[in-house]
Protein backbone atom coordinates (compact mmCIF):
# COMPACT_ATOMS: atom_id res chain seq x y z
CA UNK A 1 0.00 0.00 0.00
CA UNK A 2 1.24 3.50 -1.15
CA UNK A 3 0.77 5.68 1.45
CA UNK A 4 -0.19 9.52 0.22
CA UNK A 5 -0.36 12.86 1.67
CA UNK A 6 -2.07 15.47 -0.68
CA UNK A 7 -1.27 18.62 0.42
CA UNK A 8 -3.77 21.28 -0.81
CA UNK A 9 -2.07 24.61 -0.86
CA UNK A 10 -5.29 26.69 -2.86
CA UNK A 11 -3.69 30.12 -3.31
CA UNK A 12 -3.53 32.73 -5.42
CA UNK A 13 -0.38 35.25 -4.93
CA UNK A 14 -1.73 34.47 -1.48
CA UNK A 15 -5.42 34.63 -1.69
CA UNK A 16 -7.26 31.35 -0.86
CA UNK A 17 -9.42 29.91 -3.23
CA UNK A 18 -8.94 32.70 -6.07
CA UNK A 19 -8.80 31.83 -9.52
CA UNK A 20 -6.02 28.93 -9.93
CA UNK A 21 -6.84 28.62 -6.06
CA UNK A 22 -9.90 27.16 -6.64
CA UNK A 23 -7.97 24.13 -8.76
CA UNK A 24 -6.94 22.54 -5.80
CA UNK A 25 -10.45 22.12 -4.15
CA UNK A 26 -12.18 21.05 -7.72
CA UNK A 27 -9.36 18.55 -8.05
CA UNK A 28 -10.82 17.04 -5.10
CA UNK A 29 -14.61 17.94 -5.73
CA UNK A 30 -13.59 15.86 -8.92
CA UNK A 31 -13.06 12.20 -6.85
CA UNK A 32 -9.11 12.99 -6.98
CA UNK A 33 -8.46 11.05 -3.23
CA UNK A 34 -11.41 8.63 -4.08
CA UNK A 35 -9.41 7.05 -7.34
CA UNK A 36 -6.47 6.89 -5.74
CA UNK A 37 -7.63 5.31 -2.52
CA UNK A 38 -9.63 2.77 -5.42
CA UNK A 39 -5.65 1.45 -5.75
CA UNK A 40 -5.74 0.28 -2.23
CA UNK A 41 -3.64 3.38 -1.45
CA UNK A 42 -3.43 4.96 1.90
CA UNK A 43 -4.30 8.76 1.52
CA UNK A 44 -4.13 11.94 3.98
CA UNK A 45 -5.50 15.36 2.98
CA UNK A 46 -3.45 17.73 4.49
CA UNK A 47 -4.76 21.45 3.86
CA UNK A 48 -2.58 24.39 4.15
CA UNK A 49 -4.09 26.95 6.32
CA UNK A 50 -4.76 30.66 5.09
CA UNK A 51 -1.53 32.95 4.69
CA UNK A 52 -3.67 36.16 5.80
CA UNK A 53 -1.40 37.46 7.98
CA UNK A 54 1.68 38.10 5.89
CA UNK A 55 2.16 41.14 3.84
CA UNK A 56 0.98 41.72 0.45
CA UNK A 57 1.26 39.19 -2.25
CA UNK A 58 5.34 38.59 -1.86
CA UNK A 59 4.89 37.82 1.90
CA UNK A 60 1.93 35.78 1.65
CA UNK A 61 3.51 33.86 -1.21
CA UNK A 62 6.69 32.92 0.31
CA UNK A 63 4.99 31.97 3.56
CA UNK A 64 3.09 29.18 1.46
CA UNK A 65 6.22 28.15 0.17
CA UNK A 66 7.24 27.59 3.36
CA UNK A 67 4.36 25.64 4.42
CA UNK A 68 4.38 23.63 1.26
CA UNK A 69 7.72 22.69 2.03
CA UNK A 70 7.08 21.92 5.48
CA UNK A 71 4.42 19.49 4.69
CA UNK A 72 6.52 17.78 2.20
CA UNK A 73 9.80 17.15 5.05
CA UNK A 74 6.87 15.77 6.78
CA UNK A 75 5.35 13.27 4.41
CA UNK A 76 8.59 12.72 3.02
CA UNK A 77 10.23 11.21 6.81
CA UNK A 78 7.11 9.48 7.18
CA UNK A 79 7.74 7.54 4.30
CA UNK A 80 4.75 8.96 2.13
CA UNK A 81 4.57 10.70 -1.05
CA UNK A 82 4.03 13.92 -1.00
CA UNK A 83 1.23 15.20 -3.99
CA UNK A 84 0.98 18.84 -3.67
CA UNK A 85 -2.58 20.23 -5.37
CA UNK A 86 -1.14 24.03 -5.81
CA UNK A 87 -2.88 27.16 -7.13
CA UNK A 88 0.64 28.74 -8.15
CA UNK A 89 3.10 27.41 -9.67
CA UNK A 90 5.90 28.80 -7.54
CA UNK A 91 4.63 26.73 -5.09
CA UNK A 92 7.19 23.86 -6.55
CA UNK A 93 10.02 25.59 -5.15
CA UNK A 94 8.75 24.98 -1.34
CA UNK A 95 7.97 21.39 -2.23
CA UNK A 96 11.85 20.84 -3.98
CA UNK A 97 12.96 22.36 -0.75
CA UNK A 98 10.71 20.12 1.44
CA UNK A 99 11.80 16.31 -0.27
CA UNK A 100 15.81 17.63 1.46
CA UNK A 101 17.87 16.13 -1.65
CA UNK A 102 20.09 18.45 -3.65
CA UNK A 103 20.49 15.35 -5.86
CA UNK A 104 16.78 15.69 -7.39
CA UNK A 105 15.85 16.11 -10.95
CA UNK A 106 12.86 18.46 -11.98
CA UNK A 107 10.63 17.61 -14.61
CA UNK A 108 8.77 20.94 -15.30
CA UNK A 109 5.30 20.63 -17.75
CA UNK A 110 4.40 23.93 -18.81
CA UNK A 111 2.69 26.33 -21.44
CA UNK A 112 5.88 28.71 -19.86
CA UNK A 113 9.24 28.78 -18.85
CA UNK A 114 8.53 30.65 -15.61
CA UNK A 115 11.90 31.59 -15.80
CA UNK A 116 11.85 35.16 -15.19
CA UNK A 117 13.79 37.57 -12.67
CA UNK A 118 12.09 40.81 -11.70
CA UNK A 119 14.34 42.70 -13.58
CA UNK A 120 13.49 40.52 -16.14
CA UNK A 121 9.83 40.25 -16.13
CA UNK A 122 7.85 43.03 -18.70
CA UNK A 123 4.33 42.23 -16.99
CA UNK A 124 5.34 42.02 -13.34
CA UNK A 125 3.93 38.16 -13.20
CA UNK A 126 5.38 36.83 -9.55
CA UNK A 127 4.35 33.35 -10.53
CA UNK A 128 6.41 33.46 -13.82
CA UNK A 129 9.67 33.55 -11.51
CA UNK A 130 9.47 29.92 -9.95
CA UNK A 131 12.34 28.57 -12.29
CA UNK A 132 14.46 31.55 -11.71
CA UNK A 133 13.90 31.16 -7.83
CA UNK A 134 14.48 27.81 -7.96
CA UNK A 135 17.65 28.16 -9.44
CA UNK A 136 18.78 31.09 -7.33
CA UNK A 137 18.95 34.04 -9.57
CA UNK A 138 16.33 35.95 -7.63
CA UNK A 139 14.86 36.89 -4.13
CA UNK A 140 17.80 35.47 -2.37
CA UNK A 141 17.03 36.26 1.12
CA UNK A 142 13.38 35.08 0.67
CA UNK A 143 14.06 32.20 -0.43
CA UNK A 144 16.93 31.25 2.04
CA UNK A 145 13.66 31.64 4.80
CA UNK A 146 12.00 28.42 2.91
CA UNK A 147 13.33 25.07 4.92
CA UNK A 148 15.32 23.21 2.83
CA UNK A 149 15.93 25.56 -0.03
CA UNK A 150 18.55 25.25 -2.19
CA UNK A 151 19.07 26.28 -5.26
CA UNK A 152 18.81 23.44 -7.87
CA UNK A 153 22.02 23.19 -10.97
CA UNK A 154 19.97 23.86 -14.23
CA UNK A 155 21.45 20.44 -15.82
CA UNK A 156 19.18 19.01 -13.53
CA UNK A 157 16.25 20.51 -14.69
CA UNK A 158 13.74 19.71 -18.05
CA UNK A 159 11.03 21.49 -19.52
CA UNK A 160 8.10 19.74 -21.64
CA UNK A 161 5.67 21.50 -23.54
CA UNK A 162 6.77 25.37 -23.29
CA UNK A 163 5.99 27.17 -26.26
CA UNK A 164 4.18 30.39 -25.10
CA UNK A 165 7.43 32.96 -24.43
CA UNK A 166 7.81 36.94 -23.51
CA UNK A 167 10.40 38.28 -25.45
CA UNK A 168 14.03 36.74 -24.99
CA UNK A 169 12.18 33.73 -22.70
CA UNK A 170 13.36 30.84 -25.24
CA UNK A 171 16.59 32.60 -25.79
CA UNK A 172 17.70 32.57 -22.00
CA UNK A 173 16.28 29.22 -21.51
CA UNK A 174 18.91 28.19 -24.94
CA UNK A 175 21.68 29.99 -23.29
CA UNK A 176 21.40 28.00 -19.97
CA UNK A 177 21.50 24.76 -21.94
CA UNK A 178 18.60 23.82 -20.31
CA UNK A 179 16.96 20.74 -21.68
CA UNK A 180 13.42 21.30 -23.19
CA UNK A 181 11.31 19.49 -25.49
CA UNK A 182 9.09 22.38 -26.96
CA UNK A 183 5.48 22.81 -27.95
CA UNK A 184 3.78 24.78 -30.39
CA UNK A 185 4.45 22.62 -33.55
CA UNK A 186 1.79 20.17 -34.94
CA UNK A 187 3.09 16.35 -34.77
CA UNK A 188 5.71 16.39 -32.21
CA UNK A 189 6.73 13.21 -30.18
CA UNK A 190 6.24 14.91 -27.12
CA UNK A 191 6.96 11.19 -25.42
CA UNK A 192 10.24 10.39 -27.18
CA UNK A 193 11.66 13.64 -26.99
CA UNK A 194 11.01 13.63 -23.39
CA UNK A 195 12.65 10.17 -22.80
CA UNK A 196 15.63 11.45 -24.89
CA UNK A 197 16.18 14.13 -22.45
CA UNK A 198 15.48 11.94 -19.28
CA UNK A 199 18.83 10.74 -18.84
CA UNK A 200 20.66 13.95 -18.50
CA UNK A 201 18.98 14.02 -15.17
CA UNK A 202 18.95 13.09 -11.73
CA UNK A 203 17.18 9.11 -11.41
CA UNK A 204 15.02 10.91 -8.47
CA UNK A 205 12.59 13.55 -9.46
CA UNK A 206 10.05 16.22 -8.65
CA UNK A 207 6.99 16.58 -11.29
CA UNK A 208 5.89 19.90 -12.00
CA UNK A 209 2.25 19.62 -13.96
CA UNK A 210 0.80 22.93 -14.92
CA UNK A 211 -2.15 21.81 -16.40
CA UNK A 212 -1.91 24.68 -18.91
CA UNK A 213 1.03 22.14 -20.81
CA UNK A 214 -2.33 20.60 -22.00
CA UNK A 215 -3.25 22.26 -25.56
CA UNK A 216 -5.89 24.64 -25.79
CA UNK A 217 -8.11 21.71 -27.44
CA UNK A 218 -8.54 20.18 -24.27
CA UNK A 219 -9.82 23.61 -22.14
CA UNK A 220 -8.50 26.16 -21.14
CA UNK A 221 -6.33 25.20 -17.39
CA UNK A 222 -5.87 29.03 -16.55
CA UNK A 223 -5.95 32.89 -18.43
CA UNK A 224 -2.51 32.16 -20.10
CA UNK A 225 -3.52 28.81 -21.91
CA UNK A 226 -1.85 28.53 -25.38
CA UNK A 227 -2.47 26.33 -28.60
CA UNK A 228 0.36 23.56 -29.35
CA UNK A 229 -0.16 21.73 -26.29
CA UNK A 230 0.04 18.39 -25.42
CA UNK A 231 -3.04 16.62 -26.02
CA UNK A 232 -4.44 14.35 -23.10
CA UNK A 233 -3.08 10.84 -24.32
CA UNK A 234 0.58 12.54 -24.70
CA UNK A 235 0.32 14.10 -20.80
CA UNK A 236 -0.66 10.08 -19.76
CA UNK A 237 2.36 8.83 -21.72
CA UNK A 238 4.52 11.28 -20.37
CA UNK A 239 3.70 10.56 -16.87
CA UNK A 240 3.94 6.59 -17.47
CA UNK A 241 7.53 7.32 -19.17
CA UNK A 242 8.52 9.85 -16.28
CA UNK A 243 7.59 6.85 -13.78
CA UNK A 244 9.24 4.73 -15.66
CA UNK A 245 12.24 5.79 -16.34
CA UNK A 246 12.74 7.56 -12.63
CA UNK A 247 12.03 7.31 -9.16
CA UNK A 248 9.13 10.42 -8.96
CA UNK A 249 9.30 11.94 -5.12
CA UNK A 250 6.76 14.48 -4.99
CA UNK A 251 4.56 15.79 -7.60
CA UNK A 252 3.01 19.14 -7.45
CA UNK A 253 -0.34 19.91 -9.86
CA UNK A 254 -0.54 23.96 -10.23
CA UNK A 255 -2.24 26.76 -12.27
CA UNK A 256 -6.07 25.00 -12.84
CA UNK A 257 -8.54 27.53 -12.63
CA UNK A 258 -12.44 25.87 -13.10
CA UNK A 259 -14.44 28.74 -14.24
CA UNK A 260 -12.51 28.65 -17.51
CA UNK A 261 -14.25 26.34 -20.48
CA UNK A 262 -13.26 22.40 -20.72
CA UNK A 263 -12.32 22.45 -16.97
CA UNK A 264 -13.69 19.02 -16.65
CA UNK A 265 -11.89 17.24 -19.14
CA UNK A 266 -8.90 19.67 -17.32
CA UNK A 267 -9.78 17.89 -14.22
CA UNK A 268 -9.60 14.62 -15.69
CA UNK A 269 -6.06 14.84 -17.20
CA UNK A 270 -4.72 16.05 -13.70
CA UNK A 271 -6.24 12.83 -12.14
CA UNK A 272 -4.98 10.60 -14.28
CA UNK A 273 -1.75 12.09 -14.33
CA UNK A 274 -1.69 12.16 -10.51
CA UNK A 275 -2.90 8.05 -10.76
CA UNK A 276 -0.25 7.09 -13.16
CA UNK A 277 2.60 8.70 -10.78
CA UNK A 278 1.52 6.85 -7.60
CA UNK A 279 0.87 3.81 -9.51
CA UNK A 280 4.71 4.13 -10.56
CA UNK A 281 6.16 4.77 -7.14
CA UNK A 282 3.82 1.57 -5.53
CA UNK A 283 5.19 -0.57 -8.18
CA UNK A 284 8.57 0.14 -7.56
CA UNK A 285 8.26 0.18 -3.66
CA UNK A 286 6.80 -3.30 -4.05
CA UNK A 287 9.51 -4.62 -6.76
CA UNK A 288 12.33 -3.18 -3.69
CA UNK A 289 10.45 -4.81 -1.03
Amino acid sequence: MLPIDVIVAPFQAGALGSRVGKGPYRLLEEGLVEALRRTTMDVAVVEIEPVDAFEGEIGRTFEVKRRAAAAVSAATINGRFPLVLAGNCNTSVGVHAGIGDSNVGIVWFDAHPDFNTPDEATGGYFDGMGVATLAGQCWHRLARSIPGYRPIDLSQFVYCGIRDFEPGQREKVEAHGIQAVYGGTDGIDFVGALVSRLDTIPSKVLIHLDLDCLDTSVGLANDYAAPGGLSVDQLSACMAAVGKCKRPAAMTIASFDPDLPGSGAIAAAGIKAAQIIAYSVQSRRKNSS
